[in-house]
């Protein structure tokens, strides 16, 4: 039969950090005497003390600060006082002390780029370029290779160039154009930046079609800083600071 506990929310005020104590039903009546309390992560001390509604935890203030406080903090100080300052018995932290530090805020997900490039030396130059901002690149050489990562992944933008087809590559089988009208077919409303190494970037621009596949931006392939303008766009689209 699992133990019965109560749990202790504590949040100390010195550092702002907040922990749970787990404490078996057999061990309160010691702590409505009053238990003495250090912070996991600054070791302020706090008296904690079991009542009729719940817990009730006080910080033990030290110094010319506790007597500024007056009797209210005069008495917490000698109930701690009679407590010799000792934290909780090993035997009710082994048996009860399942500590849970609050979770520190985390990092938001990472957006997954799906890169479409069948230069080796291309997809190395942008997977250089983007390392320093928060998005996890999907790189693959060929239309093929590219539905299968939008069946698997969720992916929030995709990158092609114009011309994929490659004739020493069987699968090969479409160009930038006809797979951003593939993944419209199949439901998928994500933002497309297109890459060319050609000289046609103001002509593509002028196309209303690619208007409807969702497409915000060209890049020009063959300058020694194109990598770092497409950089620029994906921040762009995507609100990286």
């Amino acid at each position: 039969m699992a133990q019965k506990k109560e749990s202790i929310e504590i949040h100390c005020a010195e550092c702002n950090t907040g922990f749970r104590l787990w404490i078996p039903a057999e061990s309160l009546p010691e702590w409505e005497k009053g238990v003495r309390i250090n912070c996991i992560k600054c070791g302020a001390p706090h008296l904690v003390e079991k009542g009729r509604k719940g817990f009730d935890v006080s910080p033990i203030e030290k110094g010319p600060a506790a007597k500024r406080a007056g009797a209210p903090a005069a008495k917490k100080e000698a109930s701690a006082a009679k407590l010799k300052a000792a934290p909780v018995e090993e035997e009710a932290a082994e048996e009860a002390a399942e500590i849970e530090e609050e979770a520190a805020p985390e990092e938001a997900p990472a957006d997954s780029v799906l890169y479409i490039e069948d230069d080796k030396l291309s997809r190395k130059m942008v997977e250089t370029a983007l390392k320093d901002i928060n998005v996890r690149l999907l790189a693959v050489k060929n239309a093929d290779e590219a539905l299968k990562a939008l069946k698997n992944d969720k992916i929030s933008l995709i990158i092609t160039d114009l011309y994929l087809k490659n004739p020493n590559d069987p699968a090969s089988s479409m160009d930038g154009e006809d797979l951003l009208k593939r993944v419209v077919e199949m439901g998928h409303n994500i933002p497309a930046i297109i890459t060319t190494g050609k000289a046609i970037i103001d002509d593509l621009e002028l196309e209303p079609k690619w208007f409807d596949l969702h497409v915000k931006g060209f890049i020009q392939k063959g300058n020694p800083f194109w990598a770092d303008e497409l950089k620029l766009k994906i921040k762009e689209i995507l609100y990286k600071d």
